[in-house]
């Protein structure tokens, strides 16, 4: 029988959080409900329901964000969220029917990219969404962590309360992202939903301690054990100094064997170390997705390394919102069209033209890959070069 899909209403929410805690093992507490209650707009989601009983076996939803593009422009996005079908209804076609109840929702609102982060790799490729930031986690011998002599020492880090974390954090993030391809905004209720620190939470850790600088932030806490960790649980900075600053204090604390933090691939810290090794990389992942909506708008939107003109032709089986299209960009700007002249061009699917949008992935790899087709080797080496970043893309907020 066909699973009637709706949006969802205030009265939904008990059964939603439910739905989700079963689908992901999590247990929201009346506390949990309440916080995450102020970020979710029941408006923004949409619910499939069993025809037999009309309970809830479905959800997918999405939280506004600004995105940070190649060059500095801010898109707004929707962020997927809370995607999940209960065990008992899979192979029925729910999740495509969610998805493409969603999707084509974003795509008649006008946006021209959505975001998601996955619980599991190998859903979203066939929806068009395409892996764009990388997680790397990390180790560092904190005893063994030794900076060079010339890396800077800049001080101007201080310990200090919540609070006052609260009221300064936002703008030295907002620095931070706007120089950052990938990065998700955060509203104010994203702000307090993350200083929070509630007891159930911490799975046995300390409280949450944070040191500020005038350009950075770091938020850690403390897993006493046999080793004793400092777990950093983000370490933000607008400038180079700043970040030099919050590392120094980090690896000068008292009683801590090991430092354990998320840092994208590019991060400087292990060669300003005088042995690289002491940050151990104990993971790589994939971070946040993108699918692309709106491909002239999104890719007229970035800026590009290199002066480029070509024709991409994009597939896109799941929205058909692909098609023959001829981006040309360098960086000062960019302009994408729709064509329909037939000739030379490069052949690329959705969710790897996602991939290449924040200029963290080669398109060399992905034509190795067998993802990107193109009539010459010049002209990919011209769109390898023309898509990358000036630095490896983060988005910086889990959703």
């Amino acid at each position: 029988m066909t699973t009637p899909i709706r949006r969802a209403t205030e009265a939904d929410l008990p059964a939603m959080f439910t739905a989700d805690g079963r689908a992901f093992g999590e247990e929201y507490s009346a506390e949990d409900v309440a916080d995450l209650r102020t970020l979710i707009d029941p408006d923004r989601f949409l619910v499939a329901c069993d025809p037999a009983d009309g309970s809830i076996v479905g959800i997918t939803g999405d939280f506004p964000f600004d995105v940070t593009l190649p060059g500095g422009t801010v898109l707004p996005v929707p962020g997927v969220s809370w995607v999940s079908v209960a065990v008992t209804h899979r192979r029925r076609g729910v999740l495509r029917a969610l998805l493409t109840e969603q999707h084509r929702g974003f795509v008649e609102a006008g946006a021209a990219v959505s975001l998601l982060t996955a619980s599991e790799g190998g859903i979203y490729g066939r929806f068009g969404y395409g892996v764009a930031t990388r997680h790397r986690w990390v180790e560092i011998a904190r005893r063994q962590a030794v900076l060079r002599a010339g890396v800077p020492d800049p001080g101007g880090v201080r310990l200090v309360a919540p609070d006052e974390l609260r009221k300064a954090a936002p703008e030295i993030h907002r620095r931070w992202a706007a120089t950052t391809p990938g990065a998700v905004s955060r509203s104010d209720a994203w702000w307090d939903e993350l200083i929070r620190d509630r007891e159930q939470h911490r799975h046995g850790a300390s409280v949450l301690f944070h040191m500020l600088h005038p350009d950075g932030y770091a938020s850690y806490r403390i897993r006493r054990g046999e080793q004793t960790a400092c777990e950093v649980r983000e370490i933000v900075a607008a400038t180079e100094e700043a970040q030099a600053a919050l590392w120094r204090v980090l690896l000068a604390l008292d009683l801590v064997d090991t430092l354990r933090a998320v840092r994208p691939v590019d991060d400087p810290l292990p060669e300003q170390l005088t042995d690289a090794r002491r940050v151990r990389t104990t993971g790589l992942r994939d971070g946040m997705w993108t699918r692309i909506l709106d491909v002239p708008a999104a890719l007229a939107a970035r800026r590009y390394s290199v002066e480029l003109d070509v024709v991409l032709e994009v597939r896109d089986p799941f929205l058909d919102r692909g098609g023959r299209f001829r981006l040309r960009g360098g960086p000062d700007g960019a302009q994408c069209d729709r064509v329909d002249a037939a000739g030379d061009a490069i052949g690329i699917g959705m969710a790897a033209l996602g991939t290449l949008l924040f200029g963290g992935r080669r398109a060399g790899t992905l034509a190795a890959a067998g993802l990107v087709q193109a009539p010459d080797q010049a002209t990919l080496r011209r769109f390898d070069l023309a898509m990358l970043a000036d630095r490896e893309p983060q988005h910086g907020t889990e959703f």
